[in-house]
């Protein structure tokens, strides 16, 4: 058998194709579970055929193994998190212990990448395939034709997208793959050139794009935020850009996402006030004006999902399909549910931050996401991540108070105070059995991403002169608007204020320095924090600012990782020896040395 190492030796001329389930209640496109293998010369016959391979695809970002990735590459070797029990391997998941102590080897199961490969295969066979379905189906109209071609294209970069910034080289290909006398041992393409690629890629299809789905038919699904429109399209091409350093275009297409979405709120309700917020449409925390309880915005965007900011979000339906295969299984397991103890925990310099006297990650005692990020005990102490994992709507209360949470669910109808106890899930039902069926979005954009991508292409723009030119001033102070519009929404207090002081930051690193803290608070376990990290280090050409910040997650051993991060190349991770082995072509990551010098436990989901 010839060398398979993308695709997980899968032979893709019998196509797999995740179907609609037959005879389900929930007849949705993007409710899909893996039913059939279609062999090729049977399929590829009508537009419906190209639906499902899309549908496919988006089944697949949402498995325990693409998602997994995408939260371990992005955030679990920041100074974010730490695993649960520092005293206690995570039994279940050594691999995971490993890199959350930053030992990291090539036999490590969380390098690999089939499940990306396996996506990007998909669209590479969809984009080949689905213009002769045009040719065969009357039907399908070369308008929708083009917005396929467009969405197979921008889940094809995202997945490259995610693999460069993880691996920095990786093999690249827009051929498909479909049988086994295919050559598929690739050289890995630099990173620079995979960005280009990308970027070029969406700017050919960006006009092609849904610009607005119609409604869905089921009310758990919002179309526009959980499939790729021309507004994902943008964001993508905003942050490529950014990774590019081409500060202009990152800004332009920020701009046009900002406005799109402030088209989207004044046509639901034009007569919002946004004025708090610099004329950002951004969610305003408080539930009330008459009484001091906040939390508005975290429940609109994480725990009922698909918020006004939202983008693009992996969406999982709320009820029903009471499935663990279509639940957020990562993060059930990451950071936590009703049957299991989280295998990671905010770090103590998150954590411990909430009350220190001397802030480092929260400027303000009144940022509410101090306390929306973390779950907390009954005697105040800050538990696990509370981010994602929160079923009920959740309701705090001034925090100058001692006492400042306050959750409807846990107080039935008496309006009472305390501390929250509800259950770290997002399950389908009330029943215990379903307690482990995480349900909660996992979003990739939203509306505050964006504006901070600019704000940081802003600040480069500066020209880092000791004192501000005319135009260093302009990209200053409309850099700061950005962040502290998102700041000043995340404050628990009645009368919207200014707790950021610009003056603060009168230099280009200091306002570099104010975005990437800003970006920190804002997108704590998102899967955001050690990308922003590489993105900086590559632009600075040294690992200085990120090994500044990375050893906090550790006090025990952050000498030991400020030294394992001293050279450029220990930024990203090794390729799997088991990708090596099948490719000649690889040649390891020399942080790493030969990589075989590991016996642990290989397997994970």
């Amino acid at each position: 058998m010839k060398n398979t190492y993308i695709y997980n030796k899968v032979k893709v001329l019998a196509l797999a194709v995740l179907l609609l389930p037959m005879g389900t209640a929930c007849n949705d496109f993007l409710e899909v579970e893996p039913q059939n293998i279609i062999p090729a010369e049977e399929f590829w016959n009508e537009e419906g055929d190209v639906e499902s391979v899309i549908a496919g695809c988006y089944a697949e970002m949402e498995s325990y193994s693409f998602l997994s990735r995408a939260l371990i590459w992005g955030e679990f070797r920041s100074e974010n998190v730490v695993a649960y029990n520092s005293n206690e391997e995570i039994e279940e998941d050594v691999n995971l212990q490993r890199i959350l102590t930053e030992n990291i080897t090539a036999d490590n199961a969380y390098t690999t990448w089939t499940t990306f490969y396996n996506i990007i295969n998909r669209c590479n066979i969809l984009l080949e395939n689905a213009p002769k379905v045009a040719e065969s189906d009357p039907s399908y109209t070369q308008s929708e034709l083009k917005a396929h071609l467009a969405e197979a294209t921008a889940i094809r970069s995202l997945c490259y997208f995610y693999l460069i910034r993880a691996f920095r080289d990786v093999p690249y290909s827009e051929e498909p793959f479909i049988d086994d006398d295919q050559i598929l041992d690739l050289p890995a393409t630099s990173f620079e050139t995979v960005l280009q690629h990308l970027i070029t890629a969406l700017e050919n299809v960006k006009d092609d794009a849904v610009t607005r789905f119609p409604a869905s038919s089921n009310s758990g699904y919002d179309y526009n935020k959980n499939r790729m429109t021309k507004w994902f399209i943008y964001s993508l091409l905003s942050e490529l850009y950014l990774w590019q350093n081409d500060y202009d275009n990152c800004i332009y297409y920020a701009d046009l996402v900002i406005e799109r979405k402030k088209y989207e709120a004044k046509e639901e309700d034009e007569t919002e006030d946004y004025s708090a917020f610099n004329n950002f449409p951004l969610i305003k925390t408080r539930y009330s004006q008459f009484f001091p309880i906040y939390g508005n915005a975290f429940t609109e965007i994480f725990v009922d999902g698909n918020s006004q900011e939202s983008i693009f979000e992996l969406c999982f339906t709320k009820t029903g399909l009471a499935t663990s295969s279509l639940c957020n299984g990562p993060v059930s397991a990451f950071y936590g549910n009703s049957d299991r103890t989280p295998y990671v925990k905010a770090s103590d310099y998150v954590s411990k931050d909430v009350t220190a006297s001397d802030r480092k990650v929260y400027a303000s005692v009144y940022d509410g996401r101090a306390y929306e990020n973390l779950r907390f005990s009954g005697s105040g102490d800050p538990l696990s991540i509370n981010k994602f994992t929160t079923q009920s709507s959740l309701q705090l209360g001034d925090p100058s108070s001692t006492n400042y949470f306050y959750n409807t669910t846990d107080a039935g109808s008496a309006f009472s105070w305390g501390l929250p106890t509800w259950g770290r899930q997002y399950n389908t039902s009330g029943s215990t059995a379903y307690a482990s069926y995480n349900k909660s979005n996992f979003i990739i954009y939203r509306l505050t991403d964006i504006m901070l991508l600019k704000a940081e292409a802003l600040s480069q723009k500066m020209s880092g002169a000791e004192t501000l030119t005319a135009t260093d001033s302009t990209y200053w102070t409309e850099a700061f608007t950005l962040v502290n519009a998102v700041n000043k929404r995340s404050l628990y207090v009645t009368t919207y204020r200014d707790t950021l002081v610009q003056t603060n930051f009168a230099s280009k690193e200091l306002m570099t320095n104010l975005v990437y803290d800003e970006r920190e608070r804002e997108l704590m376990f998102e899967g955001k924090r050690f990308f922003d990290l590489v993105r900086r280090s590559r632009r600075e050409g040294n690992t200085d600012y990120l090994r500044s910040k990375v050893p906090n997650k550790s006090a025990s051993s952050a000498t030991i990782i400020q030294n394992s991060f001293a050279k450029m190349d220990r930024i990203y991770w090794p390729y799997n020896l088991d990708e090596m082995k099948a490719n000649k072509n690889l040649v390891q990551n020399p942080a790493f040395g030969s990589g075989e010098n590991s016996s642990y436990d290989k397997t994970a989901k």
